[in-house]
């Protein structure tokens, strides 16, 4: 029996593992953001990526002076994210840092570009009670209603883990 060139491709594409059919990690894909959850002793450690279209709706250099304030306010509300990511209450986290990173955060945003920009958050917590550090309730999905997936990656005391986040879906456990 000869099988057609089409029908050995679709059979090798069946057999790679989900992601690879979903593109490389890193992916710059509009509506989703990756979060990486690190649990060290009394530290809890995210770091988000996301193209910025996830959270404003556009990711070139601010043309006007509404998608300045749009910029403006998107970092203002990550800056709050003790009120964005909640930890486990009875571990009593407290916010430590946040640092944002994007071009388009720049005091002189870069003109022209590919029109891909992305932002990088990274947000530290100091847990009084790490042992109680069982979950993370994240609304940003509340904050950004353009993000409609979060795909979570944990590192913690009990191994590794991951997860899909959703507008309904919001808790990640570990």
């Amino acid at each position: 029996m000869n099988a057609s060139p089409f029908s050995c491709l679709l059979a090798a594409a069946c057999l790679l593992p989900v992601p690879a059919l979903a593109g490389p990690p890193g992916a710059h894909v509009h509506g989703a953001a990756r979060l990486q959850v690190a649990v060290d002793g009394s530290t809890l450690n995210l770091q988000l990526e996301t193209p910025l279209a996830s959270l404003v709706g556009f990711e070139h250099a601010p043309r006007t002076a509404q998608q300045k304030q749009a910029l403006q306010a998107m970092a203002d509300r990550l800056r709050q994210a003790n009120e964005i990511f909640t930890p486990t209450p009875a571990a009593r986290c407290t916010l430590v840092s946040v640092e944002l990173e994007s071009p388009l955060l720049q005091p002189s945003p870069p003109a022209g570009g590919d029109g891909h920009a992305d932002l990088d958050g990274s947000f530290v917590f100091r847990c009084d009670d790490a042992a109680a550090l069982r979950d993370l309730e994240v609304g940003l999905f509340a904050s950004f209603p353009k993000l409609r997936r979060l795909d979570v990656q944990v590192a913690g005391p009990r191994g590794q883990s991951a997860a899909r986040l959703s507008p309904q879906q919001r808790r990640v456990s570990w």
